[in-house]
């Protein structure tokens, strides 16, 4: 009898499609764009993760893990250690995210580098790796965890990282280790039925727990691998469930193999500029708008000036109202605290979101003057286009407004790669010497030249 398939046979066609992309995908076919953006993003991640190990909490994470773990090839970032490349990995997750300055994907909802680069930077130097190699396990690794975010509704109390990021890691891992196609199918069913479920409100309470979801995908993709290769099995279909009923809702696997491999969702992320949650950015930038009339930041107002301060914003930028900041990590997911602080601090550089400015009295009384309201239209455009409008009322009667309809740093409204430079160069120096900056930056810009992701020396050492 012939006819349409059963539905579950249709419904693991895309698995298909998903394990042949995973499985023959070459850096040839990565489109020009994407491949730079790439490279953008590979140099980011690397200086976000040679800093984020400088905090005190990583150097003491560091110190167990020397104490108790094994040694390997695989560097922990700024550091001059090396350990074995599930240790290594996580410690380079949690670092990259503790400043909040690890790039993302609002297309895939969350942040797909900081999920994979880790991961697959510590396996490729442990095995001697080629550069080339390294990146286009990248490549493909990215493009798996953004396109499963497309195709799913992410929950405003499920925090992305360690979640599609697990199948991520592993595809990258596995083909990094030579994984054939029944056994990467298999390794995409057991990753993505082996994720985490953390919370948003951990992110909004300052629990730097937060950070360590991202080395659940650097641990967990990792080990999905080694199961598969010792014979563990994983469900037929193992994203599906995942995705639309334990983390996410209304999956739609049509969208996630949609033009797989011709168009890269790669190529259409972002590089921070500011170092706080992305939807703050929209606010950021519209506050700066708002500020330009008056020139330089010396001629801002000052915060007893000011009478208050309107935001009307997308759900997410109003989700991120926390005024009770208790430490430098809370202020970097509060929306209230990010105005105060710009206006306060006259920049919207690191200091912003500082232990200075968390316990400054000045920038905690102006957060209190933020009206932050949520407009439904601008929720229901989001995250196509990431709506605010921001109106700075002071005291003597003067009001100054700024808009938003894109953030800078999106595809539709592109920044320079120059501040992407500047961006590597302002944290890089504050982990290596001034001499070496130049080098570095190149050397992670090209990692393909390199023979083997053991010779990424620069990055190895403080």
């Amino acid at each position: 009898m012939t006819g349409s398939p059963t539905p579950a046979a249709a419904s693991t066609d895309y698995l298909d499609e998903l394990t042949a992309f995973v499985c023959s995908a070459q850096l040839a076919d990565v489109t020009p764009r994407a491949l730079q953006h790439l490279r953008y993003i590979v140099a980011d991640t690397l200086a976000a993760c040679a800093i984020g190990n400088q905090q005190p909490e990583m150097q003491a994470m560091l110190a167990q893990q020397l104490e108790l773990s094994g040694a390997g090839q695989a560097a922990v970032l700024g550091t001059g250690a090396s350990l074995n490349p599930i240790d290594a990995a996580a410690l380079n997750a949690a670092a990259g995210c503790w400043l909040e300055l690890d790039e993302g994907n609002l297309t895939s909802n969350g942040h797909p580098g900081i999920q994979v680069i880790p991961a697959a930077l510590a396996v490729a130097q442990q095995l001697g790796k080629s550069g080339s190699d390294f990146l286009l396990a990248c490549a493909i690794g990215y493009e798996v965890c953004a396109r499963i975010g497309s195709a799913c509704d992410m929950r405003m109390c499920l925090h992305p990282h360690g979640t599609y990021g697990v199948v991520g890691a592993a595809v990258a891992v596995g083909r990094l280790m030579g994984l054939d196609a029944v056994q990467m199918r298999e390794l995409i069913n057991l990753a993505g039925s082996s994720p985490i479920a953390g919370n948003r409100q951990s992110m909004k309470d300052g629990a730097t727990l937060r950070n360590w979801y991202a080395s659940h995908s650097a641990t967990m993709g990792q080990t999905a691998v080694r199961l598969v290769k010792s014979g563990f099995t994983g469900p037929l279909d193992g994203l599906t469930p995942t995705c639309d009923e334990v983390l996410f809702d209304n999956f739609k696997p049509d969208v996630l193999v949609k033009d797989l491999g011709s168009r890269w969702l790669l190529g259409e992320g972002y590089i921070k500029l500011y170092g706080c949650g992305r939807p703050i950015h929209a606010a950021i930038d519209a506050l700066r708008q708002a500020l330009a009339p008056l020139g330089e930041p010396s001629c801002w107002p000052l915060a007893d000036e000011i009478e208050r301060i309107e935001v009307r914003g997308f759900k997410f930028l109003a989700f991120l109202n926390r005024r009770d900041i208790r430490n430098a990590f809370a202020t970097r997911f509060s929306t209230p605290f990010a105005m105060a602080s710009v206006i306060v601090n006259r920049s919207h550089g690191l200091t912003c979101f500082d232990d200075q400015a968390a316990a400054n009295p000045v920038i905690t009384a102006l957060t209190q003057k933020v009206d932050l309201v949520e407009v439904d239209d601008y929720s229901a455009q989001f995250p196509h286009k990431q709506l605010c409008d921001v109106r700075i009322v002071l005291k003597s009667g003067v009001q100054l407004a700024g808009h938003c309809d894109t953030i800078r740093g999106e595809p539709g409204n592109p920044a320079d790669p120059a501040e992407y430079r500047d961006k590597f160069m302002d944290l890089a120096r504050r982990v290596w010497p001034a001499d070496r900056l130049d080098a570095l930056h190149d050397e992670a810009l090209h990692v393909d030249r390199l023979a083997s992701m053991r010779d990424l020396g620069g990055f190895k050492v403080r």
